[in-house]
């Protein structure tokens, strides 16, 4: 230290010292009055009951069709066809998930999110109206078309129509409306399907989506700095900027992708030609379209500035592994139940909310916690923390596990997943500004629906192949193929009657299957540690950021 050096003298701020903090509020994209742009009162309410509403279709639209298909395959003769009515919608709505990203950051964020509002209720008719199999799988796609932009559009417009401050709450809200869609999807695509038709699951998308319709066209008013309008382009430029070089190659990558995790262990051997020409393209076709990425600079579907941003890769990285657990478990618990309990497959449906009705509660808790705090990550944390004990607890489950244990894990696990789901969305929503919202947002959501696909078809060969290999050491008597393809709903009775003496260790061979699934969930569950570790601590509430610029002012 030197000692001749006179000490500071604590001074009080002076006013000449506010413009300096003005001026960095502004530079750190602060605004001074941001309640000045944004609705309020009924137009406020509105357009988030329509955007609430758009949202809900959505979660239906992906699970509701699932309680239809013995009719549809029934009427159309279709069951080679079961795989498609599912897949046919991810692939263009996975496809299209980052080109949707791109256009809302270069086009009117209203009107394109209007056109795939249309798309998607396009689709819907197609859906309802379709005289066969084929008609039916045009339909779906296009729907997916449509869907890729809503979820993505639907969090933007929210950003430029409400505070920072508060957009935890109205985005934990409107996360809440997929895990309503997962409570009410099988209990109403059951009653449509029981007691109207089937085509119900597809009309019902038509009203709703009329109120979204509305709420955007007349309330949505968006500033022109949500655009990036800060150039006029010549048609070269324009055409550059929708990098249609690297959508050429994202496409064919993704749906390759898609097809050999549908096919890899169930359709053909991993080892067969298909699935090797499948993943091979696969690979070729990312790496080209990650170096058009990297050489198109701020023209690339996902410019390198935002996947170098931490906490947006981050991000991304927690909701693939998160809504991995989630939706890994919304496919194989219900078989659990109705293979080890014996349970009809609606019974199982309604077992399912004591780990769906969690999720919604806490994803709409955890929003206005994170609101209140201004801090996003202990939610992450927490989620974390409670996904992967609960998840362990789900390795126990057997062919005796009491009601009030699996209830219990049920519970715990839909509150950890639902703690945390909502905060990636919110991330991009902090750390980066303008365009940029929209491209980080279609990022994590790109990354939610891939999530998806991949981890329920990890999940799926690995039941399908261990319950093949449980079955030949357990019951060598049995055929494997029969009890596959058989199905968990009634598994007890359709197998008592083909092979009475062996029921029993066709149920132990569940049970030893599910657990090497469950094993899944919890390694998903401790690896979105890595995007807790690697995300920024950023404030959401103007005043906690406001005052940490003062700070400097102590040490003049």
């Amino acid at each position: 230290m030197n000692a001749s050096r006179p000490p500071k003298e604590c001074v009080p701020l002076s006013p000449s010292f506010l413009p300096r903090v003005a001026m960095w509020s502004s530079a750190n994209n602060v605004p001074q009055n941001p309640e000045a742009e944004y609705p309020s009162g009924f137009s406020l309410w509105f357009i988030f009951l329509g955007l609430f509403l758009a949202v809900l279709c959505l979660g239906l639209d992906r699970t509701i069709v699932a309680t239809a298909v013995p009719k549809i395959t029934a009427e159309f003769n279709s069951l080679s066809d079961i795989g498609w009515y599912g897949s046919a919608y991810m692939l263009t709505s996975c496809c299209f998930q980052l080109m949707y990203g791109k256009l809302y950051a270069e086009f009117s964020i209203k009107w394109l999110f209007l056109i795939a509002l249309a798309i998607f209720e396009i689709g819907s008719i197609v859906c309802a109206t379709a005289p066969n199999s084929t008609a039916l799988i045009l339909g779906r796609a296009i729907a997916g078309l449509g869907s890729a932009g809503l979820l993505t559009g639907s969090l933007v417009i929210l950003a430029h129509s409400v505070p920072l401050h508060a957009r935890p709450r109205v985005t934990g809200a409107i996360g809440g409306a997929i895990g309503i869609a997962q409570i009410v999807a099988p209990i109403l695509g059951g009653a449509f399907t029981d007691y109207a038709t089937w085509r119900w699951c597809f009309w019902i998308n038509l009203p709703i989506g009329a109120v979204t319709f509305a709420a955007v066209f007349f309330l949505v008013h968006l500033p022109a700095s949500a655009i990036n309008t800060s150039e006029k382009k010549t048609l070269r430029q324009f055409l550059a900027k929708l990098d249609l070089l690297g959508t050429v190659f994202l496409l064919p990558a993704i749906v390759c992708l898609l097809l050999a995790l549908q096919w890899g262990g169930t359709v053909y051997a991993w080892n067969d030609w298909r699935n090797i020409l499948t993943l091979t393209i696969f690979g070729v076709a990312a790496l080209i379209w990650g170096f058009i990425q990297y050489r198109a600079g701020p023209n690339a579907t996902v410019p390198m500035h935002i996947i170098k941003n931490r906490s947006v890769v981050s991000g991304m990285w927690y909701m693939f592994t998160i809504m991995g657990v989630f939706l890994t478990l919304i496919q194989f618990v219900p078989v659990w139940l109705q293979a080890a309990k014996g349970v009809s497959a609606y019974q199982s449906g309604i077992d399912l909310l004591a780990m769906a009705v969690p999720v919604s509660f806490m994803v709409v808790v955890s929003g206005f916690a994170v609101s209140k705090i201004g801090y996003y990550v202990p939610a992450m944390i927490g989620g974390t923390i409670l996904t992967s004990v609960a998840c362990g607890m789900l390795t126990l489950f057997d062919l005796d596990t009491t009601p009030g244990y699996w209830i219990a894990t049920l519970v715990l696990v839909g509150a950890g997943i639902g703690i945390g789901a909502q905060v990636p969305v919110i991330i991009p929503q902090v750390v980066l500004t303008g365009p940029d919202i929209s491209l980080g947002t279609s990022v994590v959501i790109f990354a939610q629906t891939l999530s998806g696909t991949v981890w329920v078809s990890v999940a799926n060969n690995m039941f399908n192949d261990g319950l093949v290999r449980e079955l030949i050491a357990r019951a060598p008597k049995v055929d494997p193929h029969v009890v596959v393809s058989a199905g968990a709903t009634g598994i007890s009775e359709s197998m008592g009657r083909l092979y009475p003496d062996s029921v029993d260790k066709i149920l132990a061979a569940y049970g030893a299957a599910l657990k090497k699934v469950w094993i899944m969930p919890v390694v998903l569950a401790c690896l979105s540690i890595l995007g807790v570790i690697f995300v920024e601590w950023r404030s959401l509430i103007a005043w906690i950021r406001q005052f940490w610029l003062y700070i400097p002012a102590l040490v003049y």
